[in-house]
C-alpha cells in the first residue's frame, strides 16, 4: 500500500471521527446506547487498521506499531469495566500497552535500539499504577533500571562501547531496591540485602580473574 493512499485513508478516517464527535457534542445526535462499547470497538478496529498498514507495508516502516498497539491499550481501558477488570487494572494496562508498542519498534526492527528506553520508561509507570504504594514506586524503579541495564546488554555487541546506561541503570536499580526493602513483607526486607550481596560476590569475582590472568 502506497504512503499517498494511506494518508488518504488516515486523514479521512480522522475526519469522520472528529465530525461524528462535534456532532455528539453538540447533541446533534443523540446516542441512547452505551458508548463505551462504540469507542472500545472503534479502538479495536483502528488497532487492526493500523497492523494492516505495516503488515501491507513488509514490515519496511516501523511507525504504525506505536499507535496501533497504543489503540489496543485504549480499547482494553474503556471495555474494563465490561470485562470485569477495575479501573486501576484497566489504566494500568494502557500504560503498559503503551510500552509494549515500542517494545515491538525494537523487536522487529533491532536497527531502532532507542525504542527499549520509552518501552521500559512507560512500562515501568504502569507497575505504580498496577500495585500502587511503596510496592509500585520500588517496581517502576527497578523496571527502568533494568532498562538501561538491558540497553547497556544491547549495545556491547557493538565497536563503540557504550558503557554510560550502566550508570542511570545502577542508580536507578538501587533506588527500586531501596523501595522495596521499606515495603512491609517479608520480600521486601531480604530482596536489598541478598542484591547487595550477589552484587560483592560478582565484583570479587571480577576482581580475582583480572588478577589471576594478568
Amino acid at each position: 500500500m502506497e504512503k499517498r493512499v494511506i494518508n488518504l485513508i488516515w486523514g479521512g478516517l480522522l475526519i469522520l471521527i472528529g465530525i461524528f464527535l462535534l456532532l455528539l457534542t453538540t447533541n446533534v445526535i443523540d446516542i441512547r446506547f452505551d458508548t463505551s462499547w462504540f469507542f472500545g470497538i472503534l479502538f479495536l478496529i483502528g488497532f487492526i487498521f493500523f497492523m494492516a498498514v505495516y503488515f501491507s507495508t513488509h514490515r519496511e516502516q516501523f511507525w504504525p506499531l506505536i499507535p496501533g498497539i497504543t489503540l489496543l491499550g485504549l480499547a482494553i481501558l474503556i471495555l474494563s469495566e465490561k470485562i470485569g477488570l477495575q479501573g486501576q487494572i484497566g489504566a494500568g494496562l494502557f500504560m503498559l500497552f503503551i510500552g509494549l508498542s515500542f517494545l515491538a519498534v525494537y523487536f522487529f526492527h533491532r536497527e531502532h535500539w532507542w525504542a527499549i528506553i520509552p518501552a521500559g520508561m512507560v512500562g515501568s509507570v504502569s507497575l505504580v499504577i498496577l500495585f500502587g504504594d511503596i510496592l509500585g514506586v520500588g517496581l517502576m524503579f527497578l523496571g527502568m533500571g533494568a532498562t538501561f541495564i538491558a540497553l547497556y546488554f544491547i549495545l556491547a555487541p557493538t565497536e563503540e562501547k557504550h558503557w554510560w546506561p550502566l550508570i542511570p541503570g545502577g542508580i536507578l536499580a538501587f533506588m527500586g531496591l531501596l523501595f522495596l526493602f521499606f515495603q512491609p513483607g517479608e520480600f521486601g526486607n531480604f530482596i536489598l540485602p541478598i542484591a547487595l550481596i550477589i552484587i560483592g560476590i560478582v565484583l570479587i569475582i571480577n576482581s580475582m580473574k583480572k588478577r589471576l590472568f594478568h
